[in-house]
C-alpha cells in the first residue's frame, strides 16, 4: 500500500512537472512569436530606411542636374556679356570714327 501511495505521489509529481514543462513550452513559443514580431518590425524599418536612401539618391541626382543647368546658364550669360562688350566696343569704334570724320570736316571747312 505504501508503494502504491508513493507511486501515486510520484505520478502526480510527474504530471505536475509535465504541466510545468507544457507551460514553459507555451511561454517559450510566445517569446519566439514576440521575437518574430520584433524581427518583422526591424525588417519594416530597414525597408523604410532603404526607401529613404533611394529618395535621397534621387534628390541628390536632381540637385546635380540643377547645378549643371545653373552652370550652363552662367556660361550662356557670360557669352551674352561678352557679346554685349563686343557690341559696345564696336559702338565706341564707330563713335570714334564719326568724331574723327567730324573733326576732319571741321578742319577742312576752317582751312578753306
Amino acid at each position: 500500500m505504501i508503494l502504491v501511495n508513493e507511486s501515486l505521489i510520484l505520478s502526480r509529481k510527474s504530471q505536475n512537472l509535465i504541466q510545468e514543462s507544457s507551460i514553459l513550452a507555451v511561454e517559450s513559443l510566445i517569446l519566439v512569436g514576440e521575437s518574430l514580431i520584433l524581427v518583422g518590425e526591424s525588417l519594416i524599418l530597414v525597408n523604410e530606411s532603404l526607401i529613404l536612401v533611394g529618395e535621397s539618391s534621387i534628390l541628390i541626382q536632381e540637385s546635380s542636374i540643377l547645378a549643371v543647368e545653373s552652370l550652363i546658364l552662367v556660361g550662356e550669360s557670360s557669352i551674352l556679356v561678352g557679346e554685349s562688350l563686343i557690341l559696345a566696343n564696336e559702338s565706341l569704334i564707330l563713335i570714334n570714327e564719326r568724331s574723327h570724320l567730324i573733326l576732319t570736316c571741321d578742319r577742312s571747312i576752317h582751312h578753306n
